[in-house]
């Protein structure tokens, strides 16, 4: 069955208006004798008028003669259920004030469209294509390709339960009750937005990208969703498409697994998930400064960290170069062989004591930000430095007239083998000696 035929004298004909959408009666080619001159568009083939009733639907349509060849326009009209859905868009396209006419072609026949709407002004054309078989996800973005390049807007209604090109193309899925209208069951969408009550403070969000490890307060950017919207009556979603109310669009809102899916929607919709749009924006933007300025304070405190047991290091080389020198003028000042320790000590300012005859006589390089605190202690004592550099910033905060004495630092020796030597025993690591300048040692 089909609805559309050629008359030989009045041309186009569309069975399903009473004007045979030409001005003409149906009664005059109806069971005429002889046949009336109809033939079908694709195949020549002849035809004929018939009238059926459907339930509800009062039918006129066109059938194939007897002995019909393979017509593409006869396959594409087989089955009740298309018929009838091509005779609804047609007919809910014209209670929007449109016209709607079937079968139409383009002139070069890239396409053809099931019922073509055309808005009064003749400004926009829609193509209602009733999709009852199968088809794949390839064929159909060809298809709806082809329509957007000849600038026809598309919408696609199967009844299928299965459509995996439901997000891919503009689409919707129908149901036909058996004693009811015709229903849009999935394909649109309604969004429902959600904010936390403090949209300053986010405290609702808990996925694992909502920015956790980030200190500071986070602005809330929006947890609503898109549920789908129906079932309603087809004849609503197709005077919405009409009116240009309703358009397919692409959902963008994230974190709900809808993101990215071919919904139709309208404008209502469509800024309420912009608000949540712009607003995951701001917030991801929060998130990266905050993210920039703790990434940049932890790298400082690394930086730091590195130069404090850089500065450790080298205290422990410079005590170290000046253990001979000192021994050898503590001798010829005092008298008597010194006893040095081993490591710099807090008691010290983390300077290495020297001991005469068992008691404190002079302090190695001790480290001038601990000098204040031990100003009585070290005021008798004899602070050795390794450079004039050195000896000022002891001076800086040792008490007034405390004895500070720059020595020339023994040389270091050249090594003699590639194998890392290590640490005398007894003597402390960089690591030991940050944990005992800090009293870490004695948990």
């Amino acid at each position: 069955m089909v609805f559309v035929g050629i008359h030989e004298t009045w041309g186009r004909i569309d069975a399903t208006q009473a004007d045979l959408g030409c001005g003409q009666d149906r009664d005059s080619i109806y069971k005429a004798r002889p046949p009336a001159p109809l033939t079908c568009y694709e195949c020549d083939w002849r035809l004929h008028l018939v009238h059926k009733t459907h339930g509800a639907y009062d039918l006129w349509f066109l059938r194939h003669a007897n002995n019909a060849p393979h017509c593409e326009a006869r396959l594409a009209g087989e089955g009740m259920a298309h018929h009838l859905l091509k005779l609804d868009l047609a007919h809910h396209a014209r209670a929007a004030g449109w016209s709607a006419e079937y079968e139409i072609a383009a002139p070069d026949g890239s396409w053809r469209a099931d019922v073509m709407a055309t808005s009064p002004d003749g400004t926009r054309r829609v193509a209602l294509e009733a999709q009852m078989s199968a088809i794949s996800i390839t064929d159909i973005e060809a298809r709806t390709d082809r329509y957007r390049a000849a600038d026809v807007e598309v919408c696609w209604f199967t009844d299928r339960k299965t459509v995996p090109w439901l997000d891919t193309v503009p689409s919707v899925q129908i149901a036909r009750p058996d004693d009811g209208v015709v229903q849009v069951t999935a394909g649109a969408a309604r969004f429902e937005p959600e904010w936390c009550e403090d949209r300053g403070d986010c405290g609702l969000c808990e996925c694992e990208d909502c920015g956790a490890g980030i200190d500071g307060t986070l602005p809330c950017g929006g947890h609503g969703k898109w549920p789908t919207a129906g079932p309603f009556p087809l004849d609503r979603f197709v005077v919405a498409i009409c009116a240009n109310t309703t358009r397919p669009h692409r959902l963008r809102a994230e974190g709900w697994g809808d993101d990215g899916k071919l919904r139709w929607i309208t404008r209502q919709y469509f800024d309420l998930e912009e608000e949540q749009v712009q607003a995951t924006a701001r917030r991801n933007h929060q998130i990266e400064r905050l993210t920039a300025a703790q990434r940049r304070q932890r790298e400082a405190r690394q930086a730091a960290e590195q130069d404090h047991m850089a500065a450790i290091e080298a205290l422990l080389q410079r005590q170290k170069a000046l253990v001979k020198p000192v021994v050898e003028f503590v001798f010829h000042e005092a008298g008597a062989y010194p006893n040095v320790g081993r490591d710099g000590i807090p008691e010290f300012a983390m300077g290495v004591p020297v001991y005469v005859r068992g008691k404190p006589y002079a302090v190695i390089c001790p480290v001038a930000s601990r000098v204040p605190a031990l100003r009585g202690r070290l005021a008798l004592l004899v602070l050795f430095a390794v450079s004039e550099r050195e000896r000022g910033r002891i001076a800086a905060q040792a008490a007034p007239g405390q004895r500070i004495e720059v020595l020339e630092p023994e040389p270091p020796k050249e090594p003699t083998s590639t194998v890392p030597r290590q640490p005398r025993q007894g003597g402390l690591t960089v690591k030991q000696a940050v944990n005992r300048m800090f009293g870490l040692d004695r948990m």
